[in-house]
């Protein structure tokens, strides 16, 4: 998220090669009338010397989304906030997956959770427990007080039920459905 102004508001941002999905999450908030019409396009930006593709929209800035980035956003620090199991849905799960999931061969799924303290992410896991009953464990990132979860193979069982209903087909290779 970002603040603008007296508002705040969300931002999607994705590798060129997944225009499909933003294409698709774009449309489901234009329906509900949080982002303008214009659709994203594939933009490109040269970083250290090799040319990057991606794409990108942000919805439109409301004061009213301003608790969320409150909640989400502590002193210049990503956090998870308490009430957020309430909103832990498949379709969140579903989105969490395509955003930040990656299929691991062999292994199963990493959910990127770099960016929150280990209590955080402590907290993520025990959500996925208690409401769906999948089993995970918490590895380190390589980086000081990072990281990740990881969903082994054997729960995909229990995971696919749950979210393939919600994933765009572009995605299902995180799922090892491809």
């Amino acid at each position: 998220m970002e603040r603008d102004g007296l508002g705040s508001r969300f931002v999607f941002y994705q590798k060129g090669e997944h225009l499909g999905y933003i294409l698709w999450l774009h449309s489901v908030l234009l329906k509900h009338g949080y982002c303008r019409e214009n659709l994203p396009q594939i933009q490109s930006r040269l970083v250290y010397g090799k040319v990057h593709y991606y794409c990108r929209f942000r919805t439109f800035t409301y004061s009213s989304f301003n608790w969320i980035y409150e909640a989400f956003y502590k002193k210049g620090k990503k956090v998870v906030p308490s009430f957020i199991e309430e909103y832990f849905s498949p379709v969140v799960l579903a989105i969490w997956i395509m955003d930040d999931g990656g299929w691991i061969k062999n292994r199963g799924i990493k959910l990127c959770t770099d960016s929150f303290s280990l209590s955080d992410v402590k907290y993520l896991c025990s959500i996925l427990k208690n409401k769906y009953d999948i089993e995970v464990s918490i590895h380190k990132t390589g980086a000081i007080d990072s990281y990740n979860i990881y969903i082994p193979k054997k729960n995909l069982p229990k995971l696919i039920p749950i979210v393939k209903p919600h994933l765009h087909p572009m995605f299902y290779y995180k799922l090892n459905l491809i």
